[in-house]
Order: C-alpha cells, then sequence, then structure tokens
C-alpha cells in the first residue's frame, strides 16, 4: 500500500469514529437535558482552587509534643502551620489530638499511660527509640530548630526528656524545650516530678545538650484565665503561650520602615542564650503618652505567662518588637520607642546584645503591641522555691496520712502479736517484688495479649 492510500485509509477509520454529527439512540431527551442542567449547574458552584500563600518566617521549627500537656502544646503550633508530632503512653490521650494520625505515635508499654510515674515514662520511650527516630526523620525533617514540648509533672512527657533530647541531638541542630509547671491544685507527686525534671533539664542546659529552656507557669494560668471553662482552659492558655514565639519568628522575617529585628538576631535569642528564656506579651492603649510604652514594659517584666523569680540581670540576649497600625504609628511621639529600650537596657545590664524591632502590621485595634524576649537567665529561684516548699508540706501531710492509716489497720487479736497490715504488705513486696510492678508498671506482662 503506497503512502498516499494509507493516510487516506487512516483518514476514513478517524472518520467513522467521529459521531459528533450523529444522534445517539436509546437517550431520553428530557433526561439529557436534566443531566446538561446539572453539569451547568455544577460547573457554575467550582470554585477554583484557593492559593494559600506561605508564611514567611526566620526559623522553621520542627515540634514534638510528649506526653499529654506537651501533646496539647505542639497541636497549637501545628494549627499555626509548622510541623509537628504527638507521642504518648497512652492512646486514648492521642485520640484527643487533633494531628493527623500518621503524626502521633503511641509508645506502646505494658498496658498504656504512665500513673505519674517518670520510670514508665523513661522507659516506654527507651523501648520505642527506633519509632520515635522514623517519626521525626520523617515529619521533622526541614526543621532548623527542634522544638520539644512537655510538662514537667507528668510520667510520659517529663520522664521521656532524656531519650527524646537524645535522639534530637543526634543531627547538631539547636534544641529549644517549652515546659510547664504544675497547678497549684497538683498532687504531691505532680510536683515533686517536676522538681527532678527541672534539675535535669536545667543540667542539660548547663551540659549545652539543649539550647534553650522555656519554663511556662500553670499556675499563673489558672490565676489569669480563671474565667475560661475548663474544657477550654488548655486550649486558650497553650495558644498564650505559642503565640509571642511564632511573632517574634514572622515579625522578623518581615520589612520595616523603621527597624526591623532581623533573622540572625532572633536566632541569637533564641538558640545562643545558653540558659533560660522569659517572654511575653502587652498592650498598651494610652499610646499617645510619651512614657507609655515604656511604662507598660516596666509593668510586663514579671507578669507574663511565664514563671516568677527570674533575674533579669543575668540575661545574655534581649530582644522586643513593638507593633502596631499606621493610623497608631502616626499618634507614637518618636520618643516612646527609646524610653522603653532605655528601661529595657537598665534592667539588662550585662547583655551582650540587645536588639529591637518596629513593624507597621494591618491590625484592627488601634493599640500597640509588644512582644519582648529574654535569655540566658538562671532559674526563677522564687518559684522553685514555693515549689519545694510545696513538696515538702505536702509530704509530710502525707506522711500523716499515711500513718493514721496504719492506725486504724492494726488488729488486736489478743496474742502477743499485733499485725499492721500494711507493713505486712510492704515486707512481702520487699521480699517477691510487687505483683504491680511485675505485671504493669514494668512491662512484663500485658493480660490483654491472651485474650
Amino acid at each position: 500500500m503506497s503512502t498516499t492510500n494509507r493516510v487516506e485509509v487512516e483518514k476514513a477509520e478517524e472518520i467513522q469514529d467521529d459521531i459528533s454529527n450523529e444522534t445517539v439512540e436509546d437517550v431520553d431527551p428530557s433526561t439529557l437535558a436534566k443531566l446538561k442542567e446539572k453539569l451547568a449547574k455544577k460547573k457554575g458552584e467550582e470554585v477554583p482552587p484557593k492559593i494559600v500563600e506561605k508564611k514567611t518566617r526566620s526559623l522553621e521549627f520542627g515540634v514534638i509534643g510528649s506526653g499529654q500537656c506537651g501533646s496539647r502544646v505542639s497541636l497549637e503550633w501545628y494549627k499555626l502551620g509548622y510541623p509537628a508530632v504527638a507521642v504518648n503512653t497512652a492512646p486514648q490521650d492521642l485520640e484527643s489530638i487533633e494531628l493527623p494520625d500518621e503524626n502521633k505515635l503511641w509508645l506502646e508499654y505494658s498496658i498504656g499511660g504512665a500513673a505519674k510515674d517518670l520510670s514508665i515514662g523513661a522507659n516506654a520511650a527507651e523501648a520505642n527509640r527506633d519509632a520515635i527516630n522514623n517519626l521525626v526523620k520523617d515529619k521533622l525533617s526541614d526543621a532548623q530548630v527542634y522544638v520539644l514540648t512537655t510538662s514537667l509533672g507528668g510520667g510520659s512527657g517529663a520522664g521521656s526528656v532524656d531519650t527524646l533530647v537524645d535522639i534530637l541531638g543526634q543531627d547538631g541542630k539547636p534544641i529549644v524545650v517549652i515546659t510547664v509547671l504544675p497547678m497549684s491544685t497538683d498532687d504531691v507527686q505532680t510536683k515533686n516530678n517536676s522538681l527532678t525534671t527541672l534539675s535535669k533539664l536545667s543540667k542539660m542546659v548547663a551540659d549545652k545538650a539543649i539550647s534553650n529552656l522555656i519554663v511556662c507557669d500553670n499556675a499563673k494560668l489558672e490565676a489569669l484565665y480563671s474565667e475560661v471553662s475548663s474544657m477550654n482552659f488548655f486550649s486558650v492558655g497553650n495558644q498564650a503561650v505559642v503565640e509571642p514565639l511564632d511573632k517574634f519568628n514572622a515579625l522578623s522575617s518581615m520589612s520595616s520602615r523603621d527597624k526591623g529585628l532581623d533573622p540572625m538576631e532572633f536566632a541569637k535569642i533564641l538558640t545562643d542564650g545558653e540558659g533560660l528564656s522569659l517572654y511575653g506579651t502587652l498592650t498598651v492603649e494610652n499610646y499617645e503618652e510619651e512614657t507609655a510604652i515604656a511604662e507598660a514594659v516596666i509593668a510586663n517584666l514579671n507578669s507574663g505567662l511565664l514563671a516568677e523569680g527570674f533575674d533579669l540581670k543575668q540575661a545574655r540576649y534581649a530582644g522586643a518588637i513593638i507593633c502596631a497600625n499606621s493610623k497608631v504609628w502616626e499618634q507614637i511621639p518618636r520618643g516612646s520607642v527609646n524610653y522603653a529600650m532605655s528601661i529595657i537596657q537598665e534592667e539588662c545590664p550585662g547583655a551582650e546584645g540587645i536588639f529591637r524591632g518596629t513593624y507597621e502590621v494591618d491590625m484592627p485595634e488601634d493599640v500597640i503591641k509588644v512582644y519582648s524576649m529574654f535569655s540566658g537567665l538562671g532559674l526563677p529561684d522564687s518559684r522553685v522555691g514555693q515549689l519545694r516548699k510545696e513538696v515538702e508540706t505536702e509530704t509530710a501531710r502525707a506522711k500523716e496520712r499515711a500513718k493514721s492509716r496504719n492506725v486504724n489497720l492494726n488488729l488486736d487479736t489478743g496474742t502477743d502479736k499485733n499485725v499492721s497490715k500494711a507493713d505486712e504488705v510492704k515486707a512481702k513486696i520487699a521480699k517477691k517484688g510487687s505483683k504491680f510492678g511485675q505485671n504493669f508498671a514494668g512491662g512484663f506482662r500485658d493480660y490483654r495479649k491472651n485474650k
């Protein structure tokens, strides 16, 4: 067959397959019309894909939350667009954390949970070391800075810090730990765990295993948000803890018509302080007064969300970001910012760097927002001292209650042996080992697997 004939045949076949001018049989015109109407309506309802602008930030954080408290804080970072994961020994607590399932890891160990036992949290994390490592590599590989969130008093979160810090530290990225002191109403075990874990984390800072330790105080959150419902308390409080750091990270990446706090300055404050950090947010309404910002800074230095008792003279770095809308900036005297920075300099005489940024932002309120941060601090002595006193007092009361229980269990049989049942139980535990420890707490036996 010649080339010409072959082309003619192919064209004939194409024409035979073309049904554009044919009437399709067995099709009801009214039904077809309805389908066409639906199709037209569908096309009219389609919304073009929304282009979501990626938020610009100075540093890429990768967040891992451990335990119930740490997972809740991790969730707040995730809501702001940060990659975040959560680990816990209690699967039921993970269920309420609104992260994708692949971002949550149950540290399977014994029957679940840690019952405020630090050793259970530590053993569970170590038993799941490989799974944690894989989760971090899979979900947080792009991070420039790791943020570990946990409580100080819980068994899962506080108990796991050694293993988690070791895993996160393998690739040399800075590690920032955000942790939480107990509520005033928490029990003595939680408070005692908090002292133990705070001591451990402080040593990690001194040894440069972690770059920064941020200690929030649930007791202060209780007072500040006393009107918030029980169901919303942790969400509101955790948002308040996360928001100032996010603002520093976002605003420091922006240009300023006046003076910006640049990404390297923020990185220094956050990761080079070699100590603890204190930060907070304040709102200034009477911004037309020349000393208004400075007075607000003074009032806020020790009334933020974080623990009290810091000595700001120890600060290695300090930073303040001041922002308002264009209308407000037109009414702010130039000296207002200078007065505020002078106050910070006076409070931090030994600081190696004090950085500031002023930004015009699109905000509906006619107020000034000031975000301040101080790093390189020592432990908050007064808050730690208060916590230690509470532990000592409540431990003494617990001993008295235990003593009372033992007296009530004494059984007078009329013989020479007056047996304390509590002492008898203690003797059996010492001799054979606790059945609870063998079957549950130590992870040696899980009865559910026999069902």
